[in-house]
Parts: structure tokens; sequence; C-alpha cells
């Protein structure tokens, strides 16, 4: 359910965007309307991470690693899912 909340609404503004994108090139607005869908987007994709963010990050334990793969996204070039993947581990091995 969170992966249809977390990606339907931006998901579907793109697909309806870009069926009709084409034949609207010379269109005045088409410009606009870019500009306009870029916030849009971010701001559903942040209530989203928000939303997973408030379920996933319930102690000091999660709240840390929550940090911690904040910082090495920030600091190093690491592919995210990996750090999902190891913040997975960490749990089902029992630290969290």
């Amino acid at each position: 359910m969170v992966l249809i909340a977390f990606f339907g609404p931006t998901g579907l503004l793109t697909y309806l965007a870009g069926r009709s994108w084409q034949r609207l090139e010379a269109w005045p607005w088409r410009r606009s309307i870019e500009m306009g869908l870029a916030p849009v987007s971010i701001g559903l994709l942040l209530a989203g991470c928000f939303s997973m963010a408030k379920g996933a990050i319930f102690d000091l334990d999660t709240a840390a690693i929550a940090v911690a793969v904040l910082l090495i996204l920030q600091r190093y070039k690491v592919n995210p899912a990996l750090l999902v993947l190891g913040s997975a581990v960490i749990g089902v091995l029992g630290f969290v």
C-alpha cells in the first residue's frame, strides 16, 4: 500500500503529461506546466518519505540507522538499494 501511495500520484502525473506532451510542443503553457510539475512531484515524494519515516523510525536505534544512512548517502556515492538492504539485514539480525 505504501508503494502505491509513494509512487502512484507522481507516476500518474508523469504518465498523463507524457502522453500528450509531444503534441503540445508549441503550446505557450507547456513551459509553465513543466516548471509547476517539478515542485509538485518533489512535494509528493517528500510527503511519501515522511509518511514512511513515521512508520519506520520509532526509537533511537532506528533513528540512528536513518541518520547513518542519510550521512552515507550525502558523503559517498553509494547505491541506495544497498543501504536499504544493509538496514534490513541489521533489523533481521536483531540489532534493532
